[in-house]
């Protein structure tokens, strides 16, 4: 696991294994630290290694197997920094996931 990912809970799945240049599809919600909801998807897809979301969730989810559920969280540096989302996503936050891997396509 890379730095600033901390994995608080993990179910493993069975099916193949999360990689740089796989498009995966997940369930996902994202938490900030007061508990508050921010983001609830319920198959979200992405290329890992593309940057094509925050790295936060990106190292996350790396190593994962298809039907796994993993919750961590990820410091400031891999999600938004001091720049936040606004309306959502205060400065400086730390994020919490809940991820379920849903699909891998190599």
């Amino acid at each position: 696991m890379r730095a600033g990912i901390k994995i608080d809970a993990e179910t493993l799945g069975e099916g193949d294994l999360a990689a740089k240049g796989d498009r995966v599809t997940i369930r996902l919600q994202v938490f900030l630290n007061r508990g508050e909801l921010v983001q609830n998807l319920s198959a979200y897809s992405f290329v890992l290694g593309k940057r094509e979301v925050i790295a936060g969730l990106e190292y996350g989810i790396e190593g994962m197997r298809v039907g796994g559920h993993r919750k961590f969280h990820a410091g400031p540096h891999l999600c938004y920094r001091d720049e936040g989302v606004a309306d959502s996503i205060p400065l400086a936050a730390v994020l919490h996931f809940d991820v379920v891997l849903l699909a891998i396509e190599h």
